[in-house]
């Protein structure tokens, strides 16, 4: 069965995607070419212009990509109804989770961080964050609401704190492994970190 043409564009724009991703992740925007995400994927460079124009619109795409697919992901913490305490444990675990599964997304990060930024289309990523920030905030004020955490904690600076805590223990990884001898990234490792940040901040809360 041939595929129409429609099909076969998007067969070929996500093959540019996956080999820009690795590219990216790895090298970085400026370390980067075209010509090696046109051998990784088997799609010559004009018709990776043609899809994407740029390779500045390129990296633009696999940046949001990344983050769409951590999006994705955050609704599987989002769960109305349940306790307070739970739901920041379910944030914590899950994002661990997602981190450590994703290393792709931990690169595209700290590269963006060190270029200041400046591939990120206004208001995109809040637009992309702002249902998981959202809940974060409602189940902080309901846990207020409720008696079961402090009435004078800090909204901001807990879910920055979530992100953060989360994030660093991925982006320090090798030096720290070589720091302390020890493979910060395997199960168990992610796991009891993720229960020593889900105590610390239980600890702050209540």
């Amino acid at each position: 069965m041939r595929l129409k043409q429609t099909e076969r564009s998007e067969l070929t724009k996500e093959r540019i995607l996956v080999a820009a991703e690795e590219e990216f992740s790895e090298k970085g925007f400026y370390g980067a070419r075209v010509d090696a995400i046109a051998a990784a994927s088997g799609i010559n460079k004009r018709m990776i212009y043609a899809h994407f124009e740029s390779k500045e619109k390129l990296y633009t795409k696999v940046l949001l990509r990344v983050y769409e697919r951590l999006a994705e992901c955050e609704k599987q913490f989002m769960i109305d109804g349940l306790d307070p305490l739970e739901s920041i444990r379910n944030i914590i675990h899950i994002s661990f989770g997602y981190l450590k599964n994703n290393p792709n997304f931990v690169r595209m990060l700290m590269w963006e961080n060190l270029n200041r930024g400046m591939s990120i289309p206004d208001g995109e990523l809040a637009r992309l964050k702002a249902p998981s920030m959202e809940y974060i905030r409602r189940q902080l004020v309901r846990g207020k609401e409720l008696g079961i955490f402090r009435a004078d904690i800090d909204v901001y600076h807990v879910s920055v704190s979530l992100m953060n805590f989360c994030f660093a223990h991925f982006s320090n990884q090798h030096t720290m492994a070589s720091i302390l001898g020890r493979d910060i990234t395997s199960t168990e490792e992610v796991h009891s970190r993720a229960e020593f940040i889900t105590d610390i901040i239980f600890k702050y809360l209540t």
